[in-house]
């Protein structure tokens, strides 16, 4: 099964991992994803993809529950995103970045003023992304790094080598706890698969997890340090089945 994206990219699933995932929801375990892709992307790749308890998207920042958008989650970080209420995942008419509220935005619209910054904000409503190796601005990724240290209400982490900046109650591992809370799970009868740095915290908080792969280095460092953390001797789709 090809994945393809808004920005052109292409990723790849076979159809053994569909088999997969459904023996495992057949078995009565709830079955998660968690993604840093854009809503558009993600509501792209919708059909192709193993139906899932929840799905967030927009590294946690908004969820599908049971198959409906919920909005009550984002709403919990509305000061950093603003108020907009958005009643479908990729809604027709919605305000632009530079005039969005929020200290999200106020930071999107603060490097988009100093220039030198490739900034990406279409169709994320919690989160935008920065990509270095196309930003013009010397030491791109510490002074980001440094931005959003000052102001703790938003995190950043990196997603296929770019950074993706969002609200700090957001985010992966989050999302993930959201879950477990809403379904009276504990974090020690959960399980993790993921392969990149915005991930590391959620497989710290779960009680296993394994890597079909590993795509960046702060992975490899976290996979030395997390003795309950397996990588998959297997590549690429094979790993992904191999963790499954």
């Amino acid at each position: 099964v090809v994945l393809s994206s808004l920005t052109g990219g292409k990723a790849y699933m076979s159809t053994r991992t569909l088999e997969l995932v459904k023996q495992i929801r057949d078995s009565g375990v709830l079955f998660v994803l968690i993604t840093g892709a854009r809503s558009s992307t993600y509501m792209q790749r919708r059909a192709q993809l193993p139906p899932a308890d929840y799905e967030f998207f927009e590294n946690g920042g908004r969820v599908l529950a049971k198959g409906k958008l919920d909005q009550v989650w984002t709403k919990t970080f509305d000061e950093q995103i603003g108020g907009e209420e958005l009643a479908e995942p990729v809604p027709n008419d919605f305000t632009s970045p530079e005039k969005r509220k929020g200290e999200l935005w106020d930071l999107f619209r603060e490097l988009v003023e100093e220039g030198g910054w490739y900034l990406d904000a279409r169709d994320y409503f919690t989160d935008f992304r920065v990509d270095f190796d196309k930003s013009s601005t010397s030491d791109a990724e510490t002074k980001l790094a440094l931005k959003v240290s000052k102001r703790p209400a938003l995190a950043s982490s990196m997603n296929l080598g770019k950074a993706d900046v969002y609200p700090a109650r957001s985010g992966k591992r989050n999302a993930a706890l959201e879950v477990l809370r809403r379904e009276e799970i504990p974090a020690s009868e959960s399980v993790a698969m993921f392969d990149d740095d915005n991930d590391i915290e959620l497989g710290e908080l779960c009680a296993r997890a394994f890597l079909p792969s590993v795509t960046h280095p702060s992975v490899v460092a976290a996979v030395e340090q997390n003795l309950h953390w397996s990588l998959m001797k297997s590549k690429g789709v094979k790993g992904t089945e191999e963790a499954l």
